[in-house]
């Protein structure tokens, strides 16, 4: 596929080329009558409301000019069709915004109007028909001839487009279909119009004109009652899926992603307002990828009451220059138009949810009212998900010293097996540390002090763990720590810095049994057990028995302050 320059290069040269010869050709070669110019005017202001008036079908949006612009070919000849076609092309350009610039978008569609018109225009002269003939079966005959010579030849050139800009063949064959059904449809008014032209000149327009954009006016106008009803449906299933999610960040990505398919947007940003003052990007939606992590868009730290940000009502910016009025916020350059919406929780704001799209005028005053009821699905699935999450943490750590408790260790361990089996990891190590002589301690001191030397150490084990790394208490006074992809050697070495560290540190603590109760610093030691999968076990409740034997032969029994590493 040729780079994007050269591909305008050649569309624009096969216009220069192709849509100035066309247009002399047709004015030349091709048979034409007289134009009587108050008929054109009133067709022109026809063509413009038409155009104005698209039909949306399935995801498929339909415009439905070539009523008229077939009409002007039998009434005036292809030279006056090509110029209404080229008029229609005219009022569709400004009319929808895209990415791509207009100029390339005119050449495209020009040259393409220019083709198809000459090509359909050719076939119907070449195989017989006339046009401003009176004769009825003649006109249906050839009308229909040219019809769908215009709508394959079309769906042929623009295949062929967009193969040539895109490397595919099938990325419009819903559209094919429905332009080949809309022309076929729209060839009787072509011809009603035309023959009650002839007989009654410009009233006709009275009487199938008005009365076809009345009934185009309100198909559109059931059409987007039927939308409106379709995104409410859609609404009610998307907060069915947010209250099915029970995790926090699997509710925004749910949400998110459903809310692609009622809302059109680019980039979508999901804002946490903590404390009602400061503001967080939660998630974010960036060339199609949702992420904690956008790199695309930045927010201030803080919420400034000139920043923009409504923290009461939704809000559509429609241009970019609209949207310059919020502050502090940095879009991609790409952007040109920006909803902001908050996510309230009995009244009160907790977040927002900002949309933004690469096109101007895309969001209207019906994607608000979806908004605002998302939004509040959003806000208390939230609510539930978090609730849900410190529950599950709760259940899973350990109140004393705040680590993972063994209901967590034994079914993180399990899944760490099921990586090892599966070959996601190449091996599993495991440290097992227990406090020497833990009894004397309590004796000495008390057991509230020995549960506050329990907390220190966990505290102290916390420094070594890192994301992949899993600490919990064993039991008693023991703790426990996995390590995926460590080797033996690599584990025995990190469980003997632990021991020193431990050993060369005085933990303060006050004394119960003490009655002055001044704090004192306590000498500790651990003794240490390591053993690892595949060396050492295969499956999870071997791999703790092992390491625990290597705590009390090589660690416990040697001496205490030592590490033990399993041997068979």
């Amino acid at each position: 596929m040729l780079d994007l320059k050269k591909q305008r290069f050649i569309v624009f040269f096969s216009w220069i080329l192709v849509a100035p010869f066309g247009f002399y050709s047709a004015y030349t070669y091709f048979p034409s009558l007289e134009i009587e110019w108050a008929n054109s005017a009133f067709l022109c202001v026809v063509l413009f409301i038409t155009m104005f008036l698209p039909l949306r079908f399935r995801n498929v949006t339909m415009s439905l000019e070539r009523w008229i612009t077939f009409t002007v070919f039998f009434q005036y000849g292809l030279f006056a069709e090509l110029v209404f076609t080229q008029i229609a092309m005219f009022i569709l350009l400004f009319s929808r915004k895209t990415e791509t610039p207009i100029s390339h978008r005119f050449l495209v569609n020009s040259l393409l109007f220019t083709l198809v018109s000459l090509a359909s225009g050719a076939i119907f002269h070449s195989a017989g028909g006339i046009i401003g003939t009176l004769n009825f079966m003649h006109i249906c005959l050839f009308g229909l001839l040219y019809a769908v010579s215009y709508t394959v030849i079309n769906s042929i050139l623009l295949q062929a487009y967009l193969h040539f800009e895109f490397g595919t063949y099938s990325l419009r064959e819903k559209f094919v279909a429905w332009d080949f059904i809309s022309t076929i449809f729209l060839l009787p008014f072509s011809i009603s119009l035309y023959f009650l032209y002839n007989h009654f000149g410009n009233k006709s327009l009275l009487l199938i004109g008005i009365p076809f954009l009345l009934v185009l006016l309100i198909t559109r106008m059931y059409n987007q009652s039927n939308n409106l009803n379709d995104k409410l449906s859609s609404a009610t299933v998307i907060g069915r899926e947010l209250a099915d999610r029970l995790g926090f960040d699997d509710v925004l990505k749910t949400f998110i992603v459903k809310l692609k398919d009622v809302v059109p947007f680019d980039q979508a940003y999901v804002l946490d307002y903590l404390e009602y003052e400061q503001l967080i990007i939660l998630m974010g939606y960036e060339d199609d990828v949702v992420s904690k992590v956008v790199k695309n868009f930045s927010i201030a730290s803080k919420k400034f009451e000139d920043d923009g940000l409504d923290a009461n009502i939704t809000k559509i910016f429609a241009t970019k220059k609209e949207a310059n009025v919020l502050k502090y916020f940095a879009f991609p350059q790409s952007v040109e138009s920006v909803m902001t919406s908050p996510i309230k929780r009995n009244q009160k704001t907790e977040g927002f949810l900002v949309l933004a799209s690469n096109r101007r005028n895309v969001f209207q005053a019906l994607e608000m009212k979806i908004i605002d009821v998302l939004t509040g699905y959003l806000a208390t699935s939230l609510v539930k998900a978090r609730y849900y999450e410190n529950t599950v943490k709760q259940s899973e750590t350990c109140a004393l010293t705040k680590v993972h408790n063994f209901r967590y260790l034994d079914e993180k361990l399990d899944e760490e097996m099921i990586r090892f089996h599966t070959g996601e990891i190449q091996s599993l190590s495991i440290i097992m540390i227990d406090i020497d002589h833990f009894k004397s301690i309590n004796d000495m001191y008390g057991h509230q002090s020995g549960n506050d030397l329990l907390f220190a150490l966990a505290k102290k084990l916390k420094i070594y763990v890192g994301s992949n790394i899993t600490l919990a208490r064993y039991g008693g006074e023991e703790f426990v720590i996995l390590l995926p992809n460590y080797r033996k050697c690599e584990t025995a070495t990190f469980a003997e810095q632990i021991r020193k560290e431990v050993a060369s540190s005085a933990f303060r603590i006050i004394p119960d049994l003490s009655e002055a109760r001044e704090p004192v610093h306590v000498q500790m030691t651990v003794s240490i057990g390591v053993a690892n999968v595949p060396e050492d076990a295969k499956d999870a409740k071997m791999l703790l028995r092992n390491a625990d034997r290597a705590l009390y032969i090589g660690g416990k029994q040697a001496g205490r302050n030592r590490v033990g590493v399993y041997r068979d």
